[in-house]
């Protein structure tokens, strides 16, 4: 229990320094800190017959690999979106050098093809947020600025 809590510790401690260094980074995982879970039920999302075959063999998951299992792929698809950003500004400075140095056209092809990326693992990132929660946070937008 003693190496678990230490891991942890090192695990948050990292993260944080990865968030100072990003403030996109700090934007998803303040909002994955602040999601609140019902640990007591979730809704099944997979067809009637999955659910039933996997009650028979006794492998429907519980809430807490639910929870632990959405949360694991909002950092894999926020680590997507770093990554892809980071590949971009490096992209960038690179085709930027080049068509300095080497009189070359600038070729966006790369960089649009990374960007891309990008937009796809934050529109599944964002997907994971409930259509209410995105109108409710649309509207206080709105409000705000009136």
């Amino acid at each position: 229990m003693v190496g678990e809590r230490f891991q942890w510790y090192q695990l948050q401690n990292a993260e944080k320094k990865r968030e100072g260094a990003s403030e996109i980074r700090r934007a998803f995982n303040i909002y994955t800190t602040n999601l609140n879970f019902n640990p007591n039920k979730y809704q099944w999302k997979g067809s009637t017959q999955e659910k039933s075959q996997r009650i028979r063999n006794d492998r429907l998951p519980t809430t807490t690999d639910v929870i632990r299992s959405d949360l694991d792929a909002r950092d894999i698809y926020r680590n997507a979106v770093q990554t892809s950003l980071d590949d971009a500004k490096a992209e960038y400075i690179y085709q930027i050098k080049e068509s300095k140095d080497n009189y070359q056209k600038f070729d966006p092809t790369e960089l649009v093809e990374i960007l891309s990326q990008a937009q796809a693992s934050v529109d599944k990132w964002f997907g994971f947020i409930p259509d209410g929660d995105v109108k409710a946070a649309l509207e206080a937008v709105q409000r705000e600025q009136l």
